[in-house]
């Protein structure tokens, strides 16, 4: 069959799911959009448009050939079209001509209440586009039934359709806007010189480290400048606000400790090292990538701070010496006071050490062998000699009152402030015991019995108080199986690390939920529904498992990586990616004393998931690696190709060192931090039972070696290359 009737009568049954709907020839002369095709589409051509996985991102104008590869592609959409729905349901479209005239007839008449006009029959859907007003998918606030509901929009016109105008335009302002197609991502850090020899690199700064992304690749080393210190400054000033850093004297390096001044302006820093050589050989190709910059303090500026912390240091204590002081006065009036040195006091003074005084029983002062170190400047006070003045407190300041303006301002504003009733009702206080997940070795695993997985185990538990924000602000986000909300975890005895190290540590509550809907058809809006208490603990007890294996392979991976690396002559040509899973744990809540009638004192009541805040929200979320595939969900000029690009890498090292059994798929998250992973293991290692949960694709793991596409990272560490048997059906899509 030729490839154009091919994709004909496949149109006819389904169809990508898109925007807008568009003629499937090319009005003009155009070029693919698919970054490894390129291929020239001339007018009249078949051209079809396929939206992206994220709704507010450009979609694609792209061939009959690629179109083919995005329908086969396992993470595409499809939808069934309008015209086979209506024909499986052996229904003609009703008459057009018919329904005018009952209009007319209906406009015609005198009376106040017209007949009703006679409805399109159910089932009904006109030839066109659906129309879908995404932001309506959230609804009124306070309506949880709509928020739940499942994103396939309403068919026809409904209520949602009051707000077309105002989202037409916001469709059409993002569509014309201009966006950066060469961008990189930055990773700007904080260090100061003096570090030793060892620490060639400078020491960080209260961990200060920002990343910002989307930035023009064609910046010059004066932009790259500017950047750096209106992203970083700020937080050092919170770092010590009462210290005045001297911006002007600050040094911008990259990585390999050049400073950025002496760069050429108008020449771009970064551009050159994302140009990568075409496989065509015709030109270079821009791919984006992450570099990182430091904004360096220099030394004599960092020992003034320090200086200057030990300077602060010595006012507040003595402010409490002297208030000290000051209590004792009265009570020592009349105390006889003497001073015996011994005859090595002086030797002491001299290497600054000064002896204190204590009261005896008979109302004198000895001096005792105690000593405290003291600094240089001030052991003369001991030897006779006149000491240094000490700072006075700074006179009060002039008395003023305030602005009458403001205050009125202020006064207006604070007077009639409201408690948000709903918020704090929203809150719900649970007292839980927490069991972390560790990261265990995967020796730990194999060896130890206790290991094999992960344990609610009492002894390495702690007690605590979990709060939830369950109102509309604490509302992170439904997923395909868990509801998400804002919570705050408090523990009794806090670890060193992991959740609840700190007082109040923020967390992301998760619950798993069923989906309720009003039909047995299952189709359409839906309500949350819980599961019982054994049923959810299940669910998230597996969650749990998955969460504890994925650390561990990842931790083989790196261990995989650090060994090669420190074995090899020469480093990588590439930097490689540092990330891990969210630290996360199981919370189980009790019975009270009188919280539930009947129920047991200290019975388990309910169970959450806590897991570690992405910080950056949606935007910085991003799917990397379904589970249904072993290449990258993006494509190479997407945000995150490159970090996609390595969890390939992690799969290939997982698959071969575990003898190709498991590895870790579903990669998701920012460029940090990852969550809600998925174990993938081989077909004969579950024997039929049901492992790791459903999302666990055990024919992924079969067909890995047909699947992957070997890249840099694989080369360099020396993993094989998989030889891959070409097919008939694969013969279809050509890939570069």
């Amino acid at each position: 069959m030729h490839l154009a009737d091919y994709l004909q009568s496949a149109m006819s049954d389904y169809e990508l799911l898109t925007q807008y709907t568009e003629d499937a020839y090319a009005k003009e002369d155009r070029i693919c959009d698919r970054p490894s095709c390129m291929a020239n589409i001339r007018t009249g051509e078949p051209c079809f448009y396929v939206a992206t996985i994220e709704p507010g991102q450009r979609g694609r104008y792209v061939c009959e050939s690629c179109h083919l590869h995005y329908e086969n592609k396992r993470a595409t959409s499809v939808r069934p079209t309008g015209n086979r729905t209506l024909q499986s349901q052996g229904r003609a479209p009703p008459d057009p001509r018919t329904i005018q005239q009952l209009v007319n007839a209906a406009q015609r008449r005198s009376t106040p209440n017209p007949p009703p006009v006679i409805a399109v029959p159910g089932g009904f859907r006109p030839r066109g586009p659906d129309i879908r007003i995404p932001t309506s998918w959230q609804g009124p606030q306070g309506s949880s039934s709509i928020r739940h509901s499942s994103q396939q929009g309403a068919i026809g016109y409904s209520s949602q359709h009051a707000l077309y105008a105002a989202e037409r335009d916001r469709w059409g302002k993002m569509a014309y806007a201009s966006s950066l197609a060469e961008t990189i991502l930055l990773e700007i850090t904080v260090v100061h010189e003096g570090a030793g020899a060892r620490k060639k690199r400078g020491v960080p700064i209260g961990n200060i480290c920002e990343g910002r992304k989307d930035v023009d690749a064609r910046i010059d080393a004066s932009g790259l400048i500017k950047l750096a210190l209106e992203t970083v400054v700020p937080k050092l000033r919170k770092f010590d606000g009462e210290f005045v850093w001297r911006v002007e004297e600050f040094i911008i390096r990259d990585a390999a400790w050049v400073d950025l001044s002496n760069h050429p302006q108008l020449v771009p820093y970064f551009y050159d090292q994302c140009l990568q050589p075409s496989r065509k050989g015709t030109k270079s190709t821009f791919k984006s990538k992450q570099f990182a910059l430091m904004v360096v303090v220099p030394e004599a500026q960092w020992n003034e701070y320090e200086n200057w912390l030990e300077l602060r240091a010595e006012m507040e204590a003595e402010a409490i010496r002297t208030s000290c002081t000051q209590s004792s006065e009265h009570a020592t009036a009349h105390t006889a006071v003497s001073f015996n040195v011994p005859s090595s006091a002086t030797t002491s003074l001299a290497e600054n050490e000064l002896f204190l005084p204590s009261v005896t029983t008979n109302n004198s002062v000895t001096v005792s062998t105690k000593r405290a170190h003291q600094r240089a400047e001030s052991s003369s006070s001991l030897s006779g000699t006149s000491s240094p003045p000490r700072k006075k407190n700074p006179p009060p300041t002039a008395f003023h009152s305030p602005d009458r303006d403001l205050l009125k301002e202020v006064l207006k504003i604070g007077g009639g402030a409201n408690l948000n009733v709903k918020q704090v009702f929203g809150l719900h206080s649970e007292s839980v015991q927490f069991h972390p997940i560790p990261t265990r070795d995967i020796t730990d695993l194999l060896l130890h019995k206790q290991h094999h997985s992960f344990s609610v185990d009492t002894a390495e538990s702690s007690i605590g108080q979990l709060t939830i924000d369950t109102s509309t602000d604490g509302f992170i986000g439904i997923g395909g199986f868990k509801t998400a909300n804002a919570g705050w975890l408090t523990l009794t005895a806090p670890p060193k690390t992991g959740l609840g190290s700190v007082a109040r540590h923020k967390v992301v509550v998760k619950r798993p939920f069923e989906k309720v809907f009003p039909t047995a058809m299952k189709v359409g809006a839906y309500k949350v529904g819980r599961y019982s208490l054994v049923d959810e603990l299940q669910k998230l007890f597996r969650e749990a498992n998955v969460l504890y294996w994925s650390k561990s392979l990842l931790k083989l991976t790196y261990d995989f990586i650090d060994r090669s690396i420190a074995s090899s002559p020469e480093p990588p040509p590439f930097a490689v990616p540092r990330v891990r899973f969210v630290e996360a744990g199981l919370a189980l809540c009790h019975h009270q004393g009188g919280s539930k009638p009947g129920a047991k004192t200290g019975s388990t009541r309910a169970v959450f998931l806590l897991e570690e805040l992405i910080e950056g929200g949606d935007d910085m979320f991003v799917k990397f690696i379904h589970n249904m595939d072993a290449n990258p969900l993006l494509d190479e000029l997407d945000y995150g190709y490159d970090m996609a690009e390595f969890f390939v890498f992690t799969q290939h090292v997982q698959y071969v060192k575990t003898g190709k059994l498991a590895f870790i798929s579903d990669y998701q998250g920012s460029t940090v931090l990852l969550t809600d992973p998925q174990v993938l293991t081989h077909p004969s290692v579950s024997d039929g039972c049901d492992i790791f949960g459903e999302g666990n694709i055990e024919a992924s793991v079969s067909k890995f070696e047909d699947q992957h596409a070997c890249n840099e990272y694989c080369g360099w560490f020396g993993l094989e290359t998989f030889v891959k048997e070409a097919n008939d059906d694969e013969a279809l899509v050509v890939e570069n």
